[in-house]
């Protein structure tokens, strides 16, 4: 089988719908996450939320959502997916750099979490450099997430990171 992986960011209203359809086929179990879908929409549409795709044979096999932070000054990671055919041949890693390299020029920083159970991707984010701040259960009381974050001036104990440990009580 040919190697026949494109990488780009979504620009246009076909992208976002196609994004958007992607992102509805592959739910994880987290609770109301079509809702969540939904309320993402128009946030694709005004640009406050971003994505970028990963496509094989021009169909998306993955995805990365970002957005800056709502309350802290920081961007987020909001999904980052690659569907299960897709997976172990190193795609979610490739797009990982390829956002963190756009996210470079806007902020230092990015979080973002993943369930605990989820142990793939957070082996992949920690060996791209990303830091545990902590465990917390986020959308279920009974499920705790991993709370990950990576600092591109490498400055992890200090200034906003340390702030941010501190003010949801987070130790590693």
């Amino acid at each position: 089988m040919a190697f026949d992986h494109s990488f780009r960011s979504v620009q246009t209203t076909r992208e976002i719908t196609q994004t958007i359809d992607f992102l509805a086929e592959q739910d994880l179990g987290y609770p109301n996450y079509h809702e969540w879908i939904a309320k993402s929409e128009p946030e694709f549409f005004s640009g406050y939320k971003r994505a970028a795709l990963v496509c094989s044979n021009g169909i998306i096999v993955g995805c990365g959502i970002w957005q800056r932070h709502k309350q802290l000054p920081v961007m987020e990671w909001k999904n980052i997916r690659i569907s299960p055919p897709a997976r172990g041949k190193y795609l979610g890693r490739s797009l990982i750099g390829q956002v963190e390299s756009e996210i470079r020029t806007e902020s230092n920083i990015i979080i973002g979490d993943a369930r605990e159970t989820q142990t793939d991707i957070i082996a992949v984010m920690q060996s791209m450099g990303y830091q545990v701040l902590g465990k917390v259960p986020l959308y279920e009381e009974d499920k705790r997430e991993v709370i990950l974050c990576k600092c591109f001036d490498k400055n992890f104990n200090s200034g906003i990171l340390a702030a941010t440990r501190s003010s949801f009580g987070l130790n590693l």
